[in-house]
């Protein structure tokens, strides 16, 4: 669920960091949740990539190595 953070007088939450800090270092602030990382689909009844792919969350096939690369593949 969500929960409320209360930061000190002076400090600005950042949703990426997840930690108080100084308003010129918060550069999400209109952010009102974290993105949350694609995950690969690891059980399936039968495989639906062929080796060296991995199921994004949609079914779709990318290579194994574009998942946890920082870049939004799937």
């Amino acid at each position: 669920g969500i929960q409320a953070i209360r930061c000190p007088a002076g400090l600005y939450f950042d949703i990426e960091k997840q930690t108080c800090d100084w308003k010129d270092a918060v550069k999400n602030c209109k952010l009102k949740n974290k993105e949350r990382k694609i995950k690969p689909l690891l059980y399936t009844e039968e495989p639906l990539c062929q080796d060296g792919f991995l199921a994004c969350g949609d079914s779709n096939c990318i290579e194994r190595g574009l998942f946890c690369n920082g870049e939004k593949d799937c």
